[in-house]
């Protein structure tokens, strides 16, 4: 009935990962470069390193610019971009099916050549700052990043990824070249590639121009939490006009094979204009306008997380809903037709998504860096249908524990006791 979209992990010299998947019938390629080292992997008086160094790369090499790079880029017609999360730095461009080696040579020279000139690095020390008040500005990012702080405490997943201004402003051209010359190594990378190029040809061109150092990653500073939630977290803002409210409860790890048992619940409780969450406080009540849940699955564990806004009057009584919200889901769970619509939400997510090369890229690079795995649509997509809701409405008291969650606040000072929302 779909294509199947099924990628294929290639080992090559070197010791790295190549996660491939051939799509004929479109006349582009992504190719993504993703490094295994995050924000998790710091300690406080070096938090947001990993995501300095993801802007440092493109600020110059030794045969290019910084305005070189994304000049040459521009001209061949590709989008380029990258990313930093808890546990991943990522590289990565789009480009059309003819002009992909050029923007491969491009994206080497990056990762391969950087200089950290030290003009460059304080004029992007300045783009961080400024990127860090943007978020300080953005309250519900803002509470979703002290609900983090909230739920996992002192351990390096509650750390922003941006890190501390402090910390932005004490980072080195020498700092960051030690950082690279120790993360950027063959162990700890795959090379996805999706699109329309042969797996031949995508062999040859990640070993023609990905060739990183050739020795064991680092394990840098991956400990396990040893406890988690039980705290809040606020900051009270007389500016903001809304309660921005995250809460966070302990979950499963991205290669959880219940994971896709914990897709079908967020999207019946908070996933979709039809879910319990939307229709309860939103639709009834009339106290939100934005009422959703997420989840955040890591390599060894996870969370699963509620947000919702709020004029601060209202707050005792959004609260109170969201939480008869989960007390009814966690007594009742799933009925027959809330599991057939939770069902076909997360089988359509997945479909549409997996429409655009770029997508299905990430997909793949993220599945083989965490489990070693290819990425297999129609494997999700068989889960899914086999999935009993007696199966999945008995995983409900594993995720909702009240007695370990985390809540993110962000607004006016409130008399209301945020700490009533674990109680």
């Amino acid at each position: 009935m779909y294509n199947n979209i099924m990628g294929e992990i290639i080992t090559l010299s070197g010791g790295l990962r190549l996660a491939y998947q051939y799509i004929p019938y479109i006349h582009s390629v992504s190719l993504g470069v993703f490094v295994k080292i995050g924000s998790r992997n710091e300690i406080a008086s070096d938090n947001g390193i990993a995501h300095f160094t993801e802007h440092m790369i493109f600020k110059g090499t030794e045969k290019r610019t910084a305005f070189d790079i994304v000049k040459d880029m521009d001209a061949l017609g590709a989008n380029m971009n990258a990313f930093t999360s808890k546990e991943v730095t990522a590289f990565y461009f789009q480009a059309m099916d003819d002009t992909v080696e050029p923007c491969a040579e491009i994206l080497s020279d990056l990762l391969l050549h950087p200089t950290f000139p030290a003009d460059e690095l304080e004029k992007e020390r300045g783009v961080v700052l400024e990127e860090i008040s943007m978020v300080y500005d953005i309250p519900d990012d803002l509470s979703q990043d002290l609900c983090s702080e909230a739920f996992w405490g002192d351990h390096p997943l509650g750390q922003t990824i941006l890190g501390s201004q402090e910390n932005v402003k004490s980072f080195s051209s020498a700092d960051v070249r030690a950082f690279v010359g120790e993360h950027y190594v063959s162990d700890a990378i795959v090379i996805s590639v999706c699109g329309n190029i042969t797996k031949a040809d995508a062999i040859a061109l990640v070993e023609k121009y990905f060739r990183f150092p050739e020795r064991p990653a680092s394990n840098r500073r991956f400990t396990v939490p040893q406890s988690f939630g039980g705290r809040v977290r606020a900051a009270y803002k007389e500016e903001v006009e809304q309660a921005n409210v995250t809460i966070a409860f302990p979950a499963l790890a991205y290669g959880d094979d219940r994971l896709m048992g914990l897709s079908l619940l967020s999207s019946a409780l908070g996933g979709g204009m039809s879910s319990m969450l939307f229709q309860e406080v939103r639709e009834k009540l009339g106290l939100v306008y934005s009422v959703f849940d997420y989840g955040a699955p890591y390599e060894d564990l996870g969370a699963h997380c509620i947000y919702f806004g709020t004029n601060p009057k209202n707050l005792e009584k959004a609260v109170g809903a969201v939480k008869k919200c989960l007390k009814e889901f966690c007594e009742k769970g799933m009925d027959e037709e809330t599991f057939f619509r939770a069902k076909q939400q997360v089988k359509g997510g997945l479909i549409l998504g997996s429409e655009g090369a770029m997508s299905i890229m990430r997909a793949m690079g993220k599945s083989v860096l965490f489990t070693g795995k290819p990425y297999s649509l129609e494997e999700r997509l068989a889960q899914i249908s086999s999935m009993k809701r007696e199966y999945v409405n008995a995983l409900i008291p594993t995720i909702f524990d009240t007695k370990q969650i985390g809540v993110g606040y962000v607004g006016k000072n409130t008399k209301f006791d945020l700490a009533e929302i674990y109680q």
